[in-house]
């Protein structure tokens, strides 16, 4: 039966690539403790594995996964973006014990965006190296009231960058794994279970993390 629950997902993914990418991506930016790279590296190996390294499957990559993955980063951080512009201040004191970033972390941001000389290559390589939350550098945006139409070009390249990136590696892992399955037959299944586990161990820590947070916060 796990088995079988196992085939349906890794079907349901490869048929919905683009859907599930997307969708991901704008649930990340808002309440879901799974990282995107997480999200792009699972759906990428599932979909590129045995395609040959050609411009014709890089292109392929790009559609399907790049451009929803990028999109759907993007519409998903204007939600903190939003209430950070409306809101301030406060409204990161009221909520950070939930979101797992403080006021300091976002004035972490605020202090490197004011050394770099160029403001807009640094949001740029911000969301291509994702050494900085996304969700410090959207609530910073949304302070500071960053130019909206600067804001929305930075993140979708940046993000498209950082995305194609973690394809490209989800892609020769795939490769790797199709070369190494027709010698072992039920790596297929084992390589699944690795992703669940790992979806639902990151869940599981992204808790624990909260909660040890907001026992801090209360001691």
């Amino acid at each position: 039966m796990f088995t079988s629950i196992l085939e349906f997902t890794e079907s349901f993914i490869i048929s919905n690539a683009s859907w599930t990418v997307f969708l991901g991506c704008i649930l990340e930016q808002i309440l879901v403790p799974i990282p995107a790279s997480l999200i792009v590296l699972s759906t990428t190996f599932l979909v590129m594995q045995g395609a040959s390294f050609s411009i014709e499957s890089l292109l392929t990559l790009i559609v399907k996964i790049v451009i929803p993955g990028a999109l759907g980063i993007t519409i998903g951080s204007f939600f903190y973006y939003y209430l950070a512009y409306k809101l301030g201040k406060p409204f990161i004191n009221r909520t950070s014990r939930f979101l797992g970033v403080s006021v300091e972390d976002v004035e972490k941001v605020e202090y490197q965006f004011k050394e770099s000389r160029y403001d807009d290559i640094f949001m740029f390589l911000g969301r291509c190296v994702p050494i900085i939350p996304s969700i410090a550098i959207n609530l910073f945006c949304g302070l500071i009231r960053y130019d909206l139409k600067k804001y929305i070009l930075t993140t979708f390249f940046g993000s498209a960058v950082q995305i194609l990136g973690w394809g490209m590696v989800a892609w020769l892992a795939g490769n790797l794994y199709q070369t190494l399955e027709t010698n072992i037959s039920f790596l297929g299944n084992i390589v699944l279970v690795i992703i669940v586990l790992i979806v639902v161990g990151f869940i599981i820590y992204r808790k624990k993390t909260l909660k040890d947070g907001e026992r801090t916060m209360k001691d």
